[in-house]
């Protein structure tokens, strides 16, 4: 009845199946290629083989507990395995000679298998790890903004690391305990059987207690391991924001503060973690006392079979030997625990790891869609967008602009406004379903995505420049580019006056994080690297925020007399944009005026305060 109510209590139809199968683990084993799976089936096999071997240990030691009790070795003695179904006949000193010959050949066997069948196991798990990384960076390519940013960056970050060392630490050490384990207990369980029926069925009080004790740990850890990997994003986060920010932290004397935030994540993963630990400590003790107790009753009912019945060498014999397999089960239910312990934390990362591979892509790839050749204006037509279905508000609305092609757009507006938005949707990079946006009458969300990106370039404010040299910075853009090709952009970005200076010129380095340029240069070469795909439409988005007015000024004419291109042109500053052929103001997702400098001056109050502001300035 105490059964019934506590699991009752606990009962979780989803969280039963999960405990007793494993249930989203078995997805991601399923999608392992299948000689990864081969190898670790050839590695349980092993697991097993030496499993059986360690089992009849118990029954060939305890036969020279009957050889102690002979006083002439050379008499001839019957030794009896698994209660008279094998005999072997021969003199005690030829039947010691076999016993212990088979005890070393069984030791080096069994010593043998356990390195085989370690390397058998952790070989596939190393390549399980591989692949699922390998799985989870391929799918995060494919992902939207829209995609990453629902899923949070942290999370991702932590759920390639943390997640899949978990789901390793499972495959290496949890399947190989639970083969382990589960082989020790029925092998145990048979052998006792094969030995004693009578006083096998004992082991059977165990398994009630047992299996309560794991239902309990599941249900109750499981919501705290989730938890657990939550707080690891935070602090993953936190810890990302302060190496991040360390000139803003030592700036404004943040330090304490970032500490005291830190801390408080730390405290939350330790109360977290403490809880969880505690449960797992509280059931060990429960089941060590169910184990003694078992043992206990073990010698009584031995005792009193002696007491009642003939006392024999064999019931001796037997005793010890079922003792053995008492023993060899104790440790493989003790093995078992640990397995679901681990089980328990790997089926929370495999529920995160099976979380972005089974997140839905939003269609934004178009592989056989239409190419663009010749045609390559621009038009919006009441375009209006918005993150969610559910959110309240518009983050664009009515968005109404034409871009005639070898012509300068200029967008400006404050914060929020949806200027970033905008150029993501002519990207492609978000799903919109109001509205149209065409390049030479072409749908965009119709046309082929890797022609799309050949065709239109962007340049965004914050730089990105990846380790190695500016030569292999350039090349990511066109990869057989030339020298003379890459000298070309960096002059018409302004970046051949300082590129020049350094002594090793193209090949010189570039540290991570572009450490060793400044604002302005890390700008420049990106500038450049866009300019070497010549694309047809370039867009900078606030791209050209570090520079001067002049160098701005320098390298949009740059652009504008000796690339074929329409460039939309997205700044705070009014001197960046005022010869563009037309300026659109945008405020609260909509377009509050657009026109050239002049006419705007006149005519938007907005657009006529930011230029006096400037202007003053």
């Amino acid at each position: 009845m105490l059964y019934i109510l506590i699991i009752k209590k606990f009962y979780n139809r989803k969280s039963i199946y999960y405990i007793l199968q494993g249930g989203i683990m078995f997805k991601l084993i399923k999608m392992l290629p299948i000689k990864i799976k081969l190898a670790f089936l050839f590695g349980s096999l092993l697991v097993f083989i030496n499993i059986i071997f360690t089992l009849l240990l118990p029954n060939i030691i305890s036969q020279f507990i009957r050889l102690l009790f002979v006083d002439d070795y050379s008499k001839v003695e019957t030794l009896s395995f698994f209660n008279g179904r094998w005999e072997v006949r021969g003199t005690c000193k030829d039947l010691i000679t076999y016993l212990s010959i088979a005890v070393v050949c069984q030791t080096i066997l069994a010593a043998t298998l356990t390195f085989t069948s370690t390397l058998m196991i952790v070989w596939p798990a190393e390549q399980s790890s591989r692949f699922f990384r390998n799985a989870l960076f391929n799918k995060i390519q494919k992902l939207s903004l829209k995609n990453i940013a629902d899923l949070k960056p942290e999370s991702i970050i932590t759920r390639v690391s943390n997640d899949v060392a978990i789901f390793w630490e499972f495959l290496v050490n949890g399947s190989s305990i639970l083969i382990r384990g589960f082989f020790l207990v029925i092998g145990g369980g048979v052998l006792a059987i094969l030995n004693d029926p009578k006083m096998s069925l004992s082991v059977l009080a165990v398994v009630p207690v047992i299996f309560v004790l794991v239902l309990v740990i599941g249900l109750t850890t499981n919501p705290l391991l989730k938890k657990t990997q939550k707080v690891v994003e935070e602090i993953t986060k936190a810890t990302d924001e302060n190496i991040l920010g360390a000139r803003v932290i030592k700036t404004f004397n943040l330090e304490e503060t970032r500490k005291k935030r830190f801390s408080e994540y730390n405290h939350r993963w330790y109360k977290v973690q403490f809880k969880t630990n505690m449960i797992f400590a509280f059931a060990v003790p429960i089941f060590y006392a169910s184990i003694n107790l078992l043992i206990i009753g073990i010698y009584a009912f031995a005792g009193h079979r002696m007491y009642t019945e003939v006392a024999t060498l064999d019931s001796l014999v037997k005793v010890n030997i079922f003792i053995e397999y008492l023993f060899s089960i104790s440790f493989g239910l003790l093995m078992t625990i640990q397995f679901l312990t681990s089980m328990f934390r790997a089926r929370v990362s495999a529920g995160r790891i099976n979380e972005i591979l089974e997140t839905k892509i939003d269609p934004l790839f178009i592989k056989d869609g239409k190419q663009l050749t010749n045609n390559f204006d621009l038009e919006v037509q009441n375009l209006s967008f918005r993150y969610y279905e559910t959110s309240p508000s518009y983050s664009l609305m009515n968005i109404n602009v034409k871009l005639p092609y070898k012509q300068t757009l200029g967008i400006i507006g404050p914060t929020g406004s949806g200027k970033s938005t905008f150029i993501n949707l002519l990207l492609n990079n978000y799903v919109y379903d109001e509205g149209s946006i065409k390049i030479g009458g072409q749908e965009v969300k119709e046309i082929n995505t890797k022609n799309l990106h050949e065709t239109v370039g962007i340049v965004y404010q914050e730089a990105l420049l990846y380790t190695g040299t500016i030569r292999s910075n350039l090349l990511w853009a066109k990869p057989d580019a030339t020298d003379e090709e890459m000298r070309e952009a960096l002059k018409n970005a302004c970046a051949d006056d300082f590129v020049n200076k350094f002594e090793d010129g193209l090949d010189h380095k570039v540290v991570q994080g572009a450490r060793n340029l400044s604002g302005g240069q890390k700008q420049r070469i990106s500038i450049a690297r866009s300019l070497l795909r010549k694309p047809k439409i370039l867009i900078l988005d606030d791209s050209t925020s570090a520079l001067d007015n002049i160098t701005t000024r320098k390298v949009i004419n740059n652009i504008k007399n000796n690339y074929d291109c329409s460039t939309i042109l997205i700044s705070q500053k009014i001197g960046a944009i005022k010869n563009a052929d037309n300026i659109m103001v945008l405020t609260n997702g909509a377009v509050m005026d657009q026109g050239k400098h002049g006419h705007l001056i006149k005519t938007c109050d907005f657009y006529q305060k930011i230029y006096e502001t400037q202007l003053e300035q």
